[in-house]
């Protein structure tokens, strides 16, 4: 089974890290893969350019990474440049995934009708399951 995770670098992401991981050791071969992408387009220019795209992506996946590697799972990271929400739906689609985990940034309802969110953009789109970790 092919376990898709969505991840941020927020609290709510290793949250659902950490479901995924207990989703995954129920299932027979479980596959996680830990997707993240780098949305440059939104990220503080300034710190982009202090830090570089590595070591951005690594401060934002080794968490995750960690988190995930103490379970018996098989862990492959995928990472993107681009539009969150449409990369992480893409991905889901074209592997396929079986399932989908993504953690929700808890914006309120008006934050979310003005500015959406990843987690509402995903749910919509994606052709498998979606469960949202708050």
């Amino acid at each position: 089974m092919k376990i898709g995770v969505a991840i941020d670098g927020s609290q709510n992401a290793l949250r659902a890290v950490e479901h995924a991981v207990h989703v995954a050791g129920m299932v027979p071969e479980p596959e996680l893969k830990i997707i993240y992408v780098v949305d440059f387009n939104t990220a503080n220019d300034e710190r982009a350019s202090k830090e570089g795209r590595e070591v951005i992506r690594h401060r934002v996946t080794k968490p995750a990474m960690e988190l995930a590697g103490q379970s018996q799972v098989n862990i492959e990271l995928i990472v993107f440049e681009g539009d969150p929400a449409q990369k992480i739906v893409q991905y889901a689609d074209a592997t396929p995934l079986d399932h989908l985990v993504i953690g929700s940034r808890g914006l309120n309802v008006v934050q979310e009708m003005m500015l959406g969110s990843v987690s509402h953009k995903v749910i919509k789109e994606a052709r498998c399951p979606v469960t949202v970790v708050k």
